[in-house]
């Protein structure tokens, strides 16, 4: 996947939901439009006729449809579950499964747990269920006879994805489930796993256990200080060691019947935080990615997903990207052509490298597609995709990369805190719900609410990085030093407490020559309370701390004040940022809240406190514009100097921007600058003349 030399965009078709006499028409639609990849589903519920007993006939004939995409040089990615949604009863799970008792998930209160998707909810099964795995291996073993006669290079097949969307059926909630008894027992290994030793565990919760055995797992946060934390922290720990372990399973069994190619996985959203773990996710397979299903006035959660991918994947995926819009009864505004010109291009301007639509054909439960279950045209749509794949090629795409000097760290051990300390049960953390809405605001001695604090100052920097004009992407402290040293500058949001193995990694980042940017605190705990100056033994103590401070037009809250040789912020003669050598590189420790902000509310003095840190680094800005509404992106060619541009409007005003050079607009073929007139929801493509 990562030597093809042309992009890779592709697009879902289901083919037991056409007409098999219609089939080579459709695909013939597909290569029309410039697509050489498509994806589809197998689903577990069609196929079976009775347990063991399987139909691929007529437009089931799996076999006749990959060689069908052989023939006509279509490459395929194949999903054969055994949950794959896809808008199906059960999300294509046989009735049998869910209703089986010994299969399902359970609440802490012993009940299944429900999965509200229309058509008709239904009790979903747990991935720490052997029986579970026995009935799945009997269905994989029958699809995967045929998946294995189309493997790359013989075939078409050049992936298979294990399972789908794993995510506890989207009730991600800490205390929601899965409490059944083969779940308990998955996480008693969990904990086994990673102390070895009963005595260690008891050291750290303070507790005497006589075995793994004894230790129940928390119903909810009951917390009340530091010292009781990790007992929780290992239960979040845990939620992301049970979606790691439900892939391997599917993926061991795949593999098992003569899988060979690339095994994918996609995550439901920008899943940037517990109880994913989407570094973790590319040990277990080759390639996970996130699915995105946005709206143009969605900009930034399309934004940090492929940030966030840019700085932790192997290569960007967005397995699922909204277009269209399924037809079920439910009270969601439908994805239109608008929303996927803006985000489709929003996308590949942040780094995506992989695209699949979701989907390219029209099929029962789904409506908006650019080809229809028949095989016409839906015209506006079809021209759209098939430009977008012309503009790809015409650019190079496949070997452009964007220019990141920057990387802003999601800290882990501060998310799966948030999730640990929820108050919310089962409703899932999914769209504008924050931090603020859920999270139990306990003291827990720390000198900050860090489970409310945490996700407040890291959309302060992730913004105010953004609106400076800085060449950066998101990363995770599951990162390897060696991906870290790759960015001039690292910025983390930190408090009191961070784990030990985080504060050495950073250290050593530092010390090879990165410049790295904390704050509010200089951690002087590690992630079990206990004293750790890693970190803090080469920063400064603050000499005092004021409530509020104001720094230009902003308050500032909870301010440091530190008396050091070289300041980087100075506020009325008062001291609020600073920097320290560190081997060969710099720590900036900035010892102040941001104020709360919020996406179309983001003051320009957040670009002023980027500037001060950056120009302690040799780092460009493309242009200084300091209208944080305006969004730009630089991509350079592999080979050469080579640059393309991607202006964003995600506002819903016009605007006017500068430029210092003449462009080429790539759409529509045309010359504009240097002054250019920017329309609400827009990505210009420009070429440097």
């Amino acid at each position: 996947m990562q030597s093809l030399k042309k992009p890779f965009t592709s697009g879902s078709v289901h083919y037991w939901r056409l007409d098999p006499d219609l089939w080579s028409n459709i695909l013939d639609r597909v290569k029309e439009m410039g697509f050489n990849i498509i994806c589809t589903y197998v689903p577990w519920c069609v196929h079976e006729i009775k347990r063991g007993v399987f139909d691929f006939a007529n437009n089931k004939n799996l076999d006749a449809f990959l060689e069908l995409c052989k023939e006509k040089e279509i490459e395929v990615i194949i999903r054969p579950g055994p949950n794959i949604n896809s808008e199906l009863t059960y999300c294509g799970f046989p009735k049998r499964i869910v209703l089986d008792k010994e299969i399902q998930s359970k609440t802490a209160e012993g009940t299944p747990v429900v999965f509200p998707a229309p058509p008709r909810m239904f009790p979903v099964p747990s991935y720490a269920s052997e029986k579970f795995y026995k009935e799945v291996e009997i269905y994989l073993e029958a699809v995967c006879k045929i998946i294995k006669r189309h493997l790359y290079p013989r075939g078409c097949i050049i992936g298979v994805q294990a399972d789908n969307e794993m995510s506890f059926f989207l009730r991600t909630q800490p205390y929601d489930h899965d409490y059944s008894k083969a779940a308990i027992e998955l996480y008693h290994k969990f904990l086994e796993d990673k102390y070895k030793n009963i005595n260690i565990l008891n050291k750290i919760y303070f507790a005497n256990y006589n075995s793994f055995k004894d230790v129940q797992p928390p119903v909810e946060f009951k917390a009340k200080s530091k010292k009781d934390l990790r007992y929780y922290l290992d239960w979040i720990e845990y939620k992301e060691y049970y979606i790691l372990y439900g892939v391997n399973r599917i993926a061991d069994i795949v593999k098992k019947n003569g899988i060979t190619t690339p095994i994918t996985h996609n995550f439901p959203g920008f899943c940037l935080k517990p109880p994913f773990n989407l570094v973790k996710m590319e040990k277990v397979v080759d390639l996970a990615g996130f699915d995105l299903y946005y709206y143009k006035e969605e900009y930034h959660k399309v934004k940090k997903g492929v940030e966030y991918l840019v700085g932790c994947s192997s290569m960007p995926f967005a397995p699922e990207f909204g277009c269209g819009f399924f037809a079920l009864p439910l009270p969601v505004k439908p994805i239109l052509l608008r929303d996927i010109e803006f985000t489709a291009k929003s996308a590949i301007m942040h780094g995506l490298k992989a695209i699949n639509f979701y989907m390219l054909v029209e099929r029962e439960r789904w409506v908006g597609s650019p080809i229809s279950r028949f095989g016409g045209k839906r015209k506006k749509h079809f021209e759209f995709f098939k430009r977008f794949n012309e503009v790809l090629l015409n650019i190079d795409f496949s070997n452009l990369q964007k220019r990141s000097d920057i990387i802003l760290l999601m800290n882990r051990d501060y998310t799966r805190l948030e999730l640990a300390s929820s108050i919310l049960t089962p409703l899932p953390i999914f769209g504008k719900i924050t931090p603020e809405e859920y999270v139990c605001e306990i003291d827990l001695g720390f000198r900050d609410i860090i489970q409310l604090e945490h996700d407040r100052q890291w959309n302060a920097l992730y913004f105010a990085i953004g609106a400076a004009k800085y060449g950066a992407t998101l990363g995770d402290t599951e990162l390897d030093l060696d991906k870290l040293l790759k960015y001039k500058m690292v910025f983390i949001v930190t408090f009191d407490y961070l784990s030990e193995n985080i504060q050495k990694k950073l250290l050593e980042y530092a010390r090879q020559g990165g410049t790295l940017v904390i704050g509010p605190r200089a951690p002087i705990y590690n992630e079990s309370g206990e004293e750790c100056n890693i970190l803090n033994k080469y920063l400064e103590n603050p000499k005092a701390t004021i409530p509020n401070l104001k720094y230009k037009g902003i308050i500032l809250r909870k301010v440091d004040i530190f008396e050091v040789k070289e300041p980087v912020i100075t506020v009325e003669d008062k001291t609020i940022a600073y920097k320290k050598n560190c081997g060969f590189g710099t720590i900036i420790h900035f010892g102040f809240l941001f104020p709360i902000i919020k996406e179309f509310n983001i003051p320009i003095e957040l670009i002023y406190i980027i500037d001060a840190f950056a120009k302690n680094v040799k780092i460009n800005k493309p242009i200084n514009c300091y209208d944080p509404y305006i969004d730009i992106a630089i991509h350079n060619h592999f080979s050469n100097n080579h640059e393309i541009w991607f202006i964003a409007n995600p506002s819903e005003d016009n605007k006017i921007l500068k430029l210092n050079h003449i462009f080429k607009e790539v759409w529509n073929n045309k010359i504009i600058g240097p002054k250019i007139r920017i329309k609400p929801y827009l990505v210009y493509i420009l070429e440097k003349r």
